[in-house]
């Protein structure tokens, strides 16, 4: 009996200071204007102001109302919740093309280069997701290569 009530103990103190499950993951910034900050609250620095809505981060821990982000090159800070939605973006590596259908015999759309962010449709088991991209305020949709973004875990199916 002493063994289960330090372990309900143990879940109960994750729960209040550590980490739930529906507040880690990958999402997205709410904001083209979005501090990132050294600590979890308003009086801990700045490091990096980012200027991209849309873009993808990893939530990796949470504290309070704040935020613990990974990015793509590794870099992490804090984030005020409120800044972060849920909707899932991908953020392109490496060149290739969007195509009309997931196979590599389906028609070029257009090519993708690194550094754009798109926005997942959906993201089935196999080789590509359906993104979509805006270009010249014009929506592009396809198929694109799974292994060429960051925003997506190994083998995670998106409907």
């Amino acid at each position: 009996m002493k063994k289960l009530n330090k372990v309900v103990f143990a879940a109960i103190l994750l729960t209040a200071f550590g980490v739930c499950a529906e507040e880690t993951g990958f999402q997205s910034l709410k904001s083209d204007q979005v501090n990132l900050r050294a600590g979890p609250a308003e009086r801990f620095p700045i490091k990096w102001v980012y200027q991209e809505r849309n873009y993808p981060v990893e939530v990796i821990d949470s504290f309070e109302m704040w935020r613990q982000i990974r990015e793509v090159d590794g870099t992490l800070g804090w984030v005020h919740q409120k800044m972060l939605k849920p909707t899932r973006y991908v953020l392109i590596q490496s060149e290739d093309k969007l195509l009309s259908t997931p196979t590599v015999s389906g028609k070029v759309i257009a090519y993708v280069q690194p550094g754009v962010v798109g926005k997942v449709h959906s993201c089935p088991a196999g080789d590509y997701c359906r993104l979509q991209f805006v270009y010249q305020d014009k929506q592009i949709e396809g198929w694109f290569p799974r292994r060429f973004v960051w925003g997506l875990y190994d083998g995670e199916v998106i409907e």
